[in-house]
C-alpha cells in the first residue's frame, strides 16, 4: 500500500517509476566505470574483434531454445593500474536462430510471432576486473535494437532491449576467450517482457 501512495503522491505511473530507476542505474554504472577505470582521458589504447557462439532460452510461456552467433568490436577506453580495473566499449551484431517449434495448442495462445529468428545490434559499456595477470571478470550493461519484437515464441514487448552481461575470461599475449551470460529484456517498460538468456563463448585472436 505504501508503494501505491508514493505513486499517487508523486503523480507517477509504474512505467515512469521503472524508467527513472533504470535511468538512475545506467547513470551510476557509467559514472562508476569512469571512476574505477581511471577516467575518460586515459592514453591506453587497445581494441579487438570477437567472434562468439552460444545457446539460450526465451522466457514466457512459449519461449523456446535458440542458437546465437555474435560478432563484436571492443575498445579499451581507460585502465586503472592501481586497482586493475578497465573500462571498455562493445559494439555487437547478433544473429539468433530459432531451434524450437510450438505445438498447435501453444500457437493458439502465443502473443508473439511464431518460430521467429532475430537479428540485433548492440552497444554496451563493460567494467573489467583483473583477478590475476590472465584471468578477469566482466560486468556490462547496454542497449540493443532488434529487427522484431519476438524471439523463439517469446514476446520481447519492444524492439529496444537492455543488454546485461556477466562474464569470466582468460587472456594471453595472442588471444582472449570470454564466457558470458547475457540477459535481454525491456526492463518492464512495456506490457510484455518475456526476456531471453544466452550462455556464450567468445574468442578473439590477436594479429
Amino acid at each position: 500500500m505504501g508503494r501505491t501512495r508514493c505513486r499517487s503522491t508523486l503523480g507517477l505511473s509504474e512505467k515512469q517509476v521503472n524508467i527513472i530507476k533504470l535511468s538512475f542505474a545506467v547513470c551510476i554504472f557509467l559514472f562508476s566505470s569512469i571512476i574505477l577505470a581511471g577516467g575518460s582521458k586515459s592514453s591506453v589504447e587497445s581494441s579487438e574483434y570477437f567472434v562468439g557462439v552460444g545457446a539460450g532460452d526465451g522466457g514466457g510461456a512459449h519461449g523456446g531454445s535458440f542458437n546465437a552467433l555474435r560478432i563484436s568490436y571492443q575498445s579499451l577506453l581507460s585502465h586503472n593500474s592501481v586497482y586493475n580495473f578497465a573500462c571498455l566499449s562493445d559494439v555487437g551484431l547478433n544473429i539468433w536462430k530459432d531451434q524450437s517449434r510450438l505445438s498447435a495448442a501453444d500457437k493458439a495462445t502465443a502473443t508473439s510471432d511464431l518460430d521467429s529468428s532475430n537479428i540485433s545490434i548492440s552497444y554496451s559499456r563493460i567494467i573489467r576486473k583483473y583477478i590475476t595477470e590472465n584471468i578477469f571478470f566482466d560486468a556490462g550493461i547496454g542497449l540493443s535494437i532488434h529487427n522484431n519484437e519476438s524471439m523463439n515464441g517469446s514476446d520481447l514487448g519492444s524492439i529496444y532491449q537492455f543488454e546485461n552481461r556477466l562474464g569470466v575470461g582468460y587472456e594471453r599475449d595472442t588471444y582472449r576467450s570470454v564466457l558470458n551470460i547475457f540477459h535481454y529484456s525491456n526492463g518492464g517498460l512495456e506490457g510484455k517482457n518475456d526476456g531471453v538468456d544466452i550462455l556464450m563463448l567468445s574468442i578473439s585472436k590477436y594479429f
